[in-house]
């Protein structure tokens, strides 16, 4: 019934294991057993594997097994054995003590355990860290006692009298750890201390940071120079994209860390003159001016201004980000004192001799960066994304950029502004949706998608944007008193630097991607959206009006002549309604040089056209965003798109009940090949087959009803393709696609083979569909022209022969004829005196003064 343990004495073991009868014969155990040995290791472990889970019992059953846990002092016996220095023994106490706080609930058992002040003798001792386990349980165990941090208690942890605090230094003395998931951890416990409220505690840990503070931010110094290195050398591919994005990921993730430390105030002062002085002027800034001596450190013009969107869409420090675009956007050169250059060992910082001044330098270099002459956007894309960045920042610099006629309005609320004027209302509604980024796939799939049909059919309605209202979404307007006045001017150089990206598009050999493009128009949709200028709306309207017309132009010869125009259309289309400025997504994958091959695993819209068909792809892109820009520039709505084919009735769907009486029926076994709607794949179904002008539908007949059926699947015509079976003169295979949306690409919603009664059956269904998938398809295409405006060429019939009326010269016949014509007109030997002469040759039968009767037989 028991059994006897331990090296000494008598230790009987209870039945219940959880009980606090079994926690005292698990203290006896370690009493019997202080010295560790070889022949007890196995005992300790097991049985402080044991303590652990008869404690997580106790503080949700029984509160006496606590009682006796503080009672007997037996965090002291976990002491002792870890002085002992046995490897097993530290590695099972550590994760005893990781689970045993990561699993107390009742604050009460949290005080006790944390009371007497074992834990901070546990967590000053001197493991061996060297060993990876022994350091994953250690790093763990102080990852998990952060976590119970609070302003109750911190005192458990830190002695304000005699100033100590166990947590803190041990954890500053691994912060440069060579694994970079202890790295990791030991941010996150810093941050976890500071966010403490606690003034002394606070005080505390500021004075003891300070180097750990300049390490971190020399830390984003190297991972930004190390990245830069990359971006030069790397090439657009897959395998170099994906370490290009764990590095990129690495960089933004202590971005973050130092923004959520500049929100604690105390960290804030000093770590912001760090970040400032030793990351953002001697770095970033320094990289756009011209290199001052051979060992400076200069990244590149992409790169940095990479790092300062990054830095701009993250950090909301107002100090911070006020001194960094004050010098960005009005300094010149003498701002910067300091420079990074390379030792033979590392980077360091060196003052810099104060070059000559030139107004505005940074500011310029922006400037520059939006010369869509240049062989690529490349860098018109990064110079983009930092203005977006400028927008979207959160830190209330709004009067410092429109000091500097940059404009910007931090409060997309204004309603009052927005009622003033039409088109800035659309623009406004424009730019708070995309802004949200994400939030534009959080609509429902309509429900002609759902039942595999598309909306082209449907009546006219209110005109369908990518950008839903965000009307509902804004904040209430402030006040006339609160509300500030728009901007009046726009900095010219900015405008045509924009402009110039919109006129690049229109041009026959573009180097602009359409995710650039994407990025231009929102930026211009947020400048417009703030400023009252009349003459840059209006020559902004005529450039987009003339940019759209170059690309039609370009397009009327593909939409006459490529089959495939219709499917390119549509798809771009469905492109186009996704939002792609996620930087979360693109930021790292446009780092690296454009890329101009599918190979590359890119999508079309992030890197340039490869062959015939995706500079279609293109150019359909560039004329949607263009187009939607003249509109919103306008403030006119657009009914046109998305393509509809205007029809007198409602598209059947699933689940109708439709009349079929005088309709013409086809009757067949339908076999799924993969699964859809209908069912699993070798299904034999019997349906009936029927089309309208724009449909292919199947149906069973209505039970209930004579002459009416339910439909079971409907399909487009413009979609379906239509083959033969060559051992089977009854069977028909058929593919049926789905039209594309922003939320799915286009796929084949039905794989089938249609098996009719008969051969002459199935040449009559396949002769109906084939003519009625023409006719669709001209119909859908008929429809683009429309919209883009283009007339319809007519084929002109030309053979493949020329044809002449009458004989050309040197035939037999004409050859024959005037010979004979020519005979019996020769004039007599005596009215010839050269017999010998020429004259025997005919005459030209086509010459009017010719005397024969040249006309062919």
């Amino acid at each position: 019934m028991f059994r006897k343990l331990g090296s000494s004495g008598s230790l009987w073991k209870p039945k219940n294991p959880h009980s606090l009868e079994y926690l005292k014969y698990l203290q006896g155990v370690l009493v019997k057993n202080e010295k560790v040995t070889e022949s007890n290791r196995k005992i300790l472990v097991e049985a402080l594997r044991a303590i652990a889970e008869i404690l997580i019992w106790g503080d949700q059953n029984d509160a006496s097994v606590f009682d006796f846990f503080l009672e007997r002092q037996m965090l002291l016996h976990f002491l002792k054995i870890m002085e002992q220095g046995s490897t097993s023994l530290n590695v099972q106490l550590l994760q005893t003590l990781n689970i045993l706080f990561e699993n107390i609930r009742h604050e009460t058992s949290l005080y006790f355990l944390l009371s007497n002040n074992h834990v901070n003798s546990i967590i000053s001792h001197s493991f061996d860290l060297s060993n990876d386990e022994i350091m994953a349980y250690y790093i763990s165990f102080l990852k998990t006692l952060s976590f119970k941090l609070n302003a109750c208690t911190i005192h458990f942890f830190f002695n304000e009298t005699s100033q100590e605090f166990p947590l803190l230094l041990e954890v500053l003395k691994l912060y440069d750890w060579n694994d970079s998931m202890v790295r990791i951890a030991v941010r996150n416990i810093i941050l976890n201390i500071v966010k403490v409220q606690d003034v002394s505690m606070l005080q505390f840990v500021k004075s003891n940071t300070k180097q750990y503070l300049a390490e971190l931010v020399d830390c984003l110094v190297e991972a930004s120079i190390s990245l830069d290195i990359y971006v030069r050398s790397a090439q657009n591919l897959q395998a170099n994209r994906e370490r290009l994005r764990e590095k990129v990921d690495d960089l933004i993730d202590l971005v973050h860390y130092i923004g959520e430390l500049l929100d604690v105030e105390t960290m804030a002062d000093s770590l912001s003159d760090l970040v400032t002085n030793r990351y953002l002027m001697p770095l970033l800034l320094s990289s756009l001016l011209p290199r001052i001596g051979n060992n400076a450190v200069m990244l590149t013009p992409v790169s940095a201004f990479f790092f300062f969107s990054q830095f701009l869409l993250i950090i909301q420090h107002h100090s911070t980000i006020q001194n960094f675009l004050s010098a960005f956007l009005f300094d010149d050169q003498s701002t910067i004192s300091t420079h990074w250059i390379r030792t033979e060992e590392a980077f360091c910082l060196q003052k810099i001799d104060q070059p000559p001044k030139s107004e505005r330098v940074f500011f310029d270099s922006l400037l520059g960066a939006f010369d869509a002459s240049q062989k690529d956007d490349y860098l018109t894309f990064y110079g983009l994304m930092l203005i977006f960045s400028m927008f979207q920042n959160k830190a209330d610099v709004g009067e410092l950029l429109n000091a500097a006629n940059f404009p910007v309005i931090k409060d997309i609320t204004n309603l009052k502004i927005v009622q003033e004027n039409p088109k800035r209302e659309r623009l406004m509604t424009e730019v708070g949706v995309e802004a949200k980024e994400e939030e534009v796939y959080h609509d429902v799939v309509e429900r002609m998608e759902e039942l595999n049909t598309d909306d082209v059919f449907l009546p006219p309605e209110e005109p369908r944007s990518r950008f839903a209202s965000a009307v509902d979404d804004l904040e209430a307007p402030r006040s006339p008193e609160q509300t500030p006045p728009p901007t009046k001017s726009c900095d010219s150089r900015l405008v045509d630097a924009l402009c110039s990206i919109i006129s690049a598009v229109g041009k026959e050999n573009s180097n602009i991607r359409p995710l650039t493009l994407e990025l231009a128009c929102l930026v211009i949709r947020q400048i417009l959206m703030t400023i009252d200028d009349d003459d840059i709306l209006k020559n902004l309207t005529n450039l987009c009006g003339e940019v759209r017309e170059s690309l039609v132009k370009s397009l009327g010869i593909s939409v006459n002549s490529e089959t495939l125009f219709l499917e390119w259309f549509e798809d771009e289309y469905a492109e186009f309604e996704v939002n792609h400025v996620n930087f979360d997504i693109i930021g790292y994958e446009m780092l690296l040089p454009p890329a101009a091959t599918p190979l590359s695993g890119l999508p079309l819209h992030k890197r340039l056209p490869s062959g015939f068909e995706e500079r279609v792809r293109t150019k359909i892109l560039f004329y949607l965003h263009i187009r939607k820009l003249e509109r919103d520039l306008t403030g006119e709505p657009d009914s046109e798109l998305p393509v509809r084919v205007s029809s007198r009735q409602e598209p059947a769907a699933i689940g109708d009940c439709i009349n079929l009486y005088n309709s013409d029926l086809l009757s067949c076994t339908v076999v799924p090949q993969k699964p859809c709607c209908l069912g699993k794949p070798g299904d034999r179904l019997l349906r009936f087959l029927v089309t309208d002008g724009l449909q292919l539908i199947l149906v069973e007949p209505d039970a209930k009803k004579a002459a009416w059926a339910v439909v079971k699947f409907v399909g487009l015509l413009q979609d379906t393709t239509i083959n033969g079976d060559s051992s089977d003169s009854r069977a028909l295979h058929v593919v049926v696609e789905g039209q594309p949306s922003r939320l799915k690409k286009r796929q084949a919603v039905l794989t089938a083979k249609f098996i009719f009664d008969d051969h002459i059956r199935c040449m009559a269904a396949k002769q109906r569909l084939t003519k009625g998938r023409q006719t669709a398809r001209e119909l859908k295409l008929q429809a683009i022209r429309d919209v883009l405006g283009i007339k319809k060429e007519e084929p002109v019939l030309s053979n493949p022969f020329k044809i002449v009326k009458g004989c050309a010269p040197g035939s037999v016949r004409k050859t024959t004829s005037a010979q004979s014509s020519s005979s019996s007109s020769r004039p007599s030997s005596s009215q010839n005196p050269n017999p010998n002469s020429t004259s025997a040759i005919p005459d030209d039968p086509f010459s009017p003064s010719s005397s024969s009767s040249g006309k062919p037989v």
